[in-house]
């Protein structure tokens, strides 16, 4: 299984465009603000964070035409009423992600939703993900009493200063349908889904994608379709590397902690999740955790040999006393903390003399490396992590959901979306 292509439309700035995925890597190269960051957050909208979606996402130059929507409800019919809210008065203006995936005839389990048709053997499947109003008639009600709030407060408060013949210029919230929208979208938005038909496929015309149009009879699928076929990792373009000045390369709205990123935290994780002998432990763990053991005691015992002169003088000033604890020292060893120091990732130099690389090296702190090297670096530890996590190597196989034969599960699709903030390459890789 894999992507065949996506078509975003009415997300940021992407009106209308298709991506074509390559059953490998994908490069989007583009100018500043071209969109390639839209494509990768509608993909994590869409897909992942569902809940993630704003006002401010539906593309700019629709705002007057969801104003629109707005005005219309506000001016009552010939007959004096509320004009019926309609979803044809949003086609064309909804944020959508249309998903096309080349199917095996094995792997129909994962797809049931989207079938075409009971006979299908396996080919292309599609589904639409649309943004839309979850009840038409209870966000036109609140948007009016809102409007009617608003208008209430203006005309008494113009009454009050009559006299004073002052003239209000303010508006108050909501002066509009998408300012109410800002503080309200997520109470009566969702993310629907709906089958795609694979015979009404459609090229792209001079670059801008024809996506289907769906049938107004179309019923949207009690669940997402894509739940446990498509897993989404992400490596920004703000990795927050620390350069060799202890500066994090980016900075902006993180706290210090969180922008002082080290590749040693990076293996901590990665500890944590895959190695950890202490997690759940396994028979090749026992020989680790057996010499930590081991250690701890001699530790242990070194202590109280050491503190014993102290504790001795503290017992002299009678304590502890009769009904007192006894004090004792002792220690924890933990192997993740021995990754937790300025070394922890060091760079080895060979030495030289004459232009021959002597027996010797040197080993420099991690922070020592250019923030470019440093940050390939970390791209490819994270694409590993990433791998680990969704093939569910190593302890992160213990939680890992299993099928009726006890064999771990794993999306069929892993989507890995890497930014490069080089200005020279503008590229976003999806791999």
């Amino acid at each position: 299984m894999q992507i065949n292509y996506v078509e975003i439309q009415n997300f940021r700035k992407l009106k209308s465009v298709r991506i074509d995925l390559s059953s490998e890597t994908t490069l989007l190269v583009g100018a500043n603000n071209s969109g390639k960051t839209s494509a990768m957050i509608a993909l994590r909208h869409f897909l992942i964070d569902r809940g993630a979606i704003t006002s401010t996402d539906f593309t700019i130059s629709h705002w007057r035409a969801v104003n629109s929507i707005g005005e219309r409800w506000q001016s009552p019919t010939s007959d004096g009423a509320v004009p019926t809210p309609t979803l044809a008065e949003w086609n064309g203006i909804l944020p959508t992600l249309d998903v096309w995936l080349a199917v095996g005839g094995d792997e129909v389990h994962f797809i049931r939703p989207l079938l075409p048709s009971l006979d299908w053997t396996g080919g292309v499947v599609g589904a639409r993900l649309r943004f839309e109003p979850k009840d038409l008639v209870l966000l036109q009600q609140e948007f009016l009493a809102a409007r009617a709030s608003v208008k209430t407060v203006m005309e008494s408060a113009a009454k009050a200063k009559k006299k004073a013949k002052t003239k209000y210029t303010l508006s108050l919230w909501p002066s509009c349908l998408i300012e109410f929208l800002e503080k309200k979208i997520s109470s009566y938005f969702t993310i629907n889904a709906y089958v795609l038909d694979p015979s009404k496929q459609t090229l792209p015309v001079n670059g801008i994608a024809k996506p289907q149009e769906l049938d107004s009879e179309a019923v949207p699928l009690d669940r997402n379709p894509f739940d446990g076929i498509i897993a989404i990792d992400e490596i920004p373009a703000h990795r927050g590397m620390e350069d060799s000045w202890g500066t994090p390369g980016s900075t902006s709205g993180q706290s210090p902690r969180r922008a002082r990123l080290k590749l040693s935290e990076q293996l901590q994780s990665y500890y944590i999740t895959h190695l950890d002998p202490a997690r759940d432990p396994e028979p090749s763990d026992i020989d680790a955790l057996q010499a930590i053991d081991d250690a701890q005691k001699v530790f242990d015992d070194r202590l109280t040999t050491h503190f014993d002169a102290a504790i001795t003088e503290l017992q002299s000033l009678n304590y502890p006393g009769f009904a007192d604890p006894k004090l004792k020292i002792s220690t924890l060893l933990k192997p993740l903390e021995g990754l937790n120091h300025r070394s922890a990732v060091s760079y080895e130099v060979a030495c030289l003399s004459n232009g021959k690389t002597k027996g010797s090296t040197v080993r420099l702190p991690e922070d020592y490396n250019g923030l470019g090297f440093q940050n390939l670096i970390s791209i490819v530890f994270k694409l590993m992590s990433f791998r680990d996590a969704w093939l569910r190597v190593g302890k992160a196989a213990k939680s890992a959901p299993t099928t009726s034969e006890s064999q771990i599960t794993y999306p069929p699709l892993h989507l890995v979306l890497i930014e490069e903030p080089e200005a020279h390459l503008h590229v976003l890789c999806m791999d």
